[in-house]
């Protein structure tokens, strides 16, 4: 349009006039450049394309009442930062969700979504100072509200899960300050945090995977990895949670040990399905819990560790996971599904 206007006036005009006019154009192409040169390409790139920046272990929840992904913060690989943006994915486009209030930058944190509430809730991380963080905020759909910051000791690489039957929120585990692995059990109900029994706990960890069990009425915890000083300890344990009998050891195989795994609950199938990780490589291979043993779904998949997300869409009945890092070392973002008919994945189809 500038240049349209431009051609148009030098057509009625004399020679003085063009010469004033094409200093006009030199000054407005090295403004062009300059702010070019301000703005980060990556930044320009994700806002063109209306879409997250590249970043690593994002942290995602599926939202049943608006049938959306949602994606809180993260590290972003191109900008060098934590952040602390807001985006939704329909299944065709992302849309960026722009507040005057958030909770800070961070990573390294936790989010699910309340069926009870049908809102998201964000718990702890690291933020751009490395200080460990232990708040809880909630997003109702329009803003973002503080709803507790004095419960469990300031962590990240935690697990976190919303128990659809009584609307407790339920987390284990994670890292410290001091860098150590934690193996404590918390839940959150009405307004405040309250730490359960350690008896018979499983050992700390950070990296583990956590789900609710809507069938069999029971959290489920598995995987994750201890690091110390001398050593490095993966785990391949599986773990129950009943407010009956606390935590119980259900199995222990070493052969399917991981960390920065997936895990998420498919009601269709009633079982507990698990994805990829990481132990001496990534991993690919897919694995469902039916509460007594594991049992191998898929060998190969798209291989990648690095905190995948993965969730069961409630409209389109199929298990669905996004990003994570592949073994080149780079950080992804795309879409795929999972087929518990044929037990093959394929990319996460657009509507």
């Amino acid at each position: 349009m500038l240049n349209q206007k431009f051609t148009t006036f030098n057509s009625r005009t004399n020679h003085n006039q063009d010469v004033m006019i094409n200093t006009i154009n030199r000054n407005l192409i090295s403004k062009i450049a300059l702010i070019i040169l301000i703005f980060p390409i990556s930044l320009i790139y994700s806002r063109a394309e209306r879409s997250p920046c590249l970043r690593n272990q994002p942290v995602t929840a599926y939202h049943i009442k608006e049938n959306k992904i949602f994606l809180f913060g993260g590290y972003c690989s191109t900008e060098k930062k934590r952040l602390n943006d807001l985006w939704a994915f329909d299944g065709m486009r992302w849309e960026s969700i722009n507040v005057k209030t958030a909770p800070e930058p961070r990573s390294g944190h936790s989010m699910i979504y309340d069926s009870f509430g049908e809102r998201l809730l964000v718990f702890g991380g690291k933020n751009e100072k490395g200080e460990l963080l232990n708040d809880l905020w909630s997003w109702n759909g329009t803003n973002w509200l503080l709803l507790n910051n004095s419960g469990p000791p300031p962590r990240q690489s935690h697990r976190m899960i919303f128990n659809n039957d009584n609307g407790d929120i339920f987390l284990f585990g994670g890292s410290n300050a001091a860098k150590q692995s934690l193996n404590d059990t918390w839940v959150f109900n009405h307004g405040k945090w309250t730490k359960l029994n350690r008896q018979n706990s499983p050992p700390p960890r950070l990296q583990h995977t956590l789900i609710y069990d809507q069938l069999r009425k029971k959290i489920v915890l598995f995987g994750g990895f201890d690091k110390t000083e001398e050593k490095k300890i993966i785990y391949g344990d599986t773990w129950e949670w009943s407010s009956a009998q606390g935590w119980k050891l259900k199995d222990k195989n070493e052969k399917i040990a991981r960390d920065h795994h997936a895990m998420v609950y498919d009601p269709e199938s009633k079982t507990t399905i698990l994805f990829g990780g990481y132990n001496q490589g990534y991993l690919g291979d897919t694995w469902s819990w039916n509460g007594k043993k594991w049992i191998l779904r898929a060998v190969n998949g798209p291989s990648r560790a690095g905190k995948p997300g993965l969730m069961y869409n409630n409209f389109e009945k199929c298990v669905v996971l996004f990003g994570g890092g592949n073994k080149q070392n780079m950080y992804l973002m795309d879409f795929w599904q999972f087929s518990g008919t044929t037990n093959l994945w394929s990319m996460y189809p657009k509507k």
